[in-house]
């Protein structure tokens, strides 16, 4: 089999991205996701990104760094799919092999292609000798590499490359090959490349509209309702059903999907009306993308659900803003141990954050947080902060406490910080007359204290993380209402209940405890 010139693949692409129906494959590459040493999150991100676009994506294959196994799954999904997206392997060392794999699978040979030559020898200032960009030579597959210089290595792609470039976004182009776009492992710099799928893998004519609901009830009571709906809706509307376990607002989450508005309109209607009452959450997944935009409507007064959060949200981000302006983003970090109060504080900072950097000159520094980890801390709220390093996107610095040492070591090893945003409340041991900005207490690491939530109570703070659909660490959701380590903190008594079904001890959720001044009961 003869390979096509780049105009011939080109055209295939256009024909293919042309139909009505776009479908594609992910193909992610590496012996550390195989083996278990790093987690994929690059497919759930490139599948997001084209479902967007209107693409079906119809596989998601995980492979090791070996050529014969890359070069045959290209093969066959460059011939079976609309677009083949790959993720990883295109580095410097030994192990990236994917450029070659693809040129083996769609039957190419390897060029030092010119533009990306000169890319690499300005950024990393090395000189390739004897090399003519006007006739570059072109080498087999397997050509050994070690001979070649690291970082050209990087250059040498599939004779029929095409290269992507966006000028803001990366110094170097994406590289695609026919259908193939080949793209970096490391996930923030996916992310970059997913963006010239915008233009090359949309489908204009054919896109997935969704609706969900939320409900807290079991698959077991929902099931003769959902067959229900898939018999009258089943032809033109798909149906999914997701259960959770121990989510904090609700239990299943319905979906629905179809090309046609009116259909799923009709299907959504449906299941609105069948579904008891009471079993319907009002629930925002996006609530963390959305958060600039919340916290404004809140300010605005926009929303009567919203009008006891007016005040201590205006008042909040009023302190938080004042220290943006006083304080240049590198020289701020928000104290973060996974607590409710500085769950909700965080969100604040977020919102304040992304509203005043976004397209600025500071666009892309991600927001730190300081964790100062106790002796023996909960499980259950390692994971959460981890979770929420994720959700936010955090550079977060984790250090050993106890507190003084903690912060001082933190300092030490990022003296640029002058403030700490923390999320401190007048209840709080010690903190009666605290100020919003208040310098550290002699014998303390020398550095600003912010506490823009200085003046909310427990029942504001539970307000605000449940309206607006925030995550918070589920130990609350087991009765417990201020939580330390797991040597001096207890479920709090005061919400201690006897289940009537099973008869068993249990304890409702911390934001139904009424008696702020009980919020430290369970503290020993």
């Amino acid at each position: 089999m003869t390979s096509k010139t780049a105009d011939e693949l080109s055209a295939i692409a256009i024909r293919r991205s042309m139909s009505s129906k776009c479908t594609a494959g992910i193909i992610i590459i590496g012996d550390e996701i195989t083996k278990g040493k790093v987690a994929d999150t690059n497919s759930h991100y490139v599948a997001q990104k084209l479902y967007s676009l209107g693409v079906d994506v119809r596989k998601i294959s995980v492979i090791p760094d070996e050529v014969d196994v890359i070069a045959e799954e290209v093969a066959l999904f460059s011939k079976k799919f609309t677009h083949v997206v790959t993720a990883g392997g295109i580095g410097p060392t030994h192990d990236d092999i994917t450029y070659q794999a693809i040129a083996h699978g769609l039957q190419e040979r390897l060029i030092l292609l010119p533009d990306l030559v000169a890319l690499i020898k300005s950024h990393f200032k090395i000189t390739v000798p004897d090399y003519d960009p006007l006739n570059p030579s072109t080498f087999p597959w397997d050509v050994e590499t070690t001979s070649f210089d690291p970082a050209l290595k990087m250059a040498l792609v599939p004779a029929s490359s095409r290269l992507h470039h966006a000028n803001g976004v990366s110094v170097f182009p994406m590289v695609q090959v026919n259908n193939v776009y080949i793209m970096p492992g490391i996930p923030q710099y996916l992310k970059r490349c997913c963006r010239h799928l915008e233009i090359l893998a949309r489908n204009p004519d054919y896109a997935f509209l969704t609706n969900e609901i939320y409900v807290q009830t079991d698959e077991v009571r929902l099931a003769p309702i959902l067959n229900a709906a898939v018999k009258q809706f089943g032809a033109h509307v798909s149906f999914g059903s997701y259960p959770v376990i121990g989510h904090s607002y609700y239990r299943t989450k319905l979906t629905m999907e179809s090309t046609n508005q009116a259909r799923l309109d009709a299907a959504y209607q449906y299941l609105s009306s069948e579904l008891p009452a009471d079993s319907i959450v009002s629930y925002d997944p996006m609530a963390i993308e959305r958060a600039a935009e919340a916290i404004q409507d809140i300010i605005g007064g926009k929303g009567a659900h919203h009008h006891e959060l007016q005040v201590p949200v205006s008042n909040a981000y009023q302190t938080i803003e004042e220290c943006l302006s006083r304080y240049q983003p590198s020289e701020v970090c928000v104290s973060f141990n996974g607590g409710k109060d500085c769950s909700a504080l965080l969100h604040l900072i977020h919102a304040a954050w992304t509203k005043r950097n976004k397209g600025s000159t500071t666009d892309g520094l991600r927001l730190r947080a300081l964790y100062i980890r106790g002796q023996d801390p909960f499980p259950e709220m390692e994971q959460f902060i981890e979770d929420t390093r994720q959700r936010y996107d955090l550079e977060l610095w984790t250090v050993p406490g106890p507190v003084r040492s903690g912060l001082k070591m933190a300092l030490n090893e990022h003296p640029e910080i002058k403030a700490i945003l923390m999320g401190t409340r007048r209840s709080d041991p010690h903190s009666a007359n605290l100020q919003a900005f208040q310098m550290t207490d002699d014998g303390w690491p020398s550095v600003m204290r912010v506490s823009p939530i200085l003046d909310w109570s427990y029942q504001q703070v539970w307000l605000f993380l449940r309206q607006l659909n925030l995550p918070y660490c589920n130990l609350y959701d087991k009765g417990y209402t201020s939580v330390g380590n797991r040597g001096n903190t207890q479920p709090n008594a005061a919400l201690r209940m006897i289940d009537p079904a099973t008869g068993l001890e249990t304890y409702r959720p911390a934001y139904l405890l009424h008696d702020c001044m009980a919020e430290r009961q369970g503290r020993l």
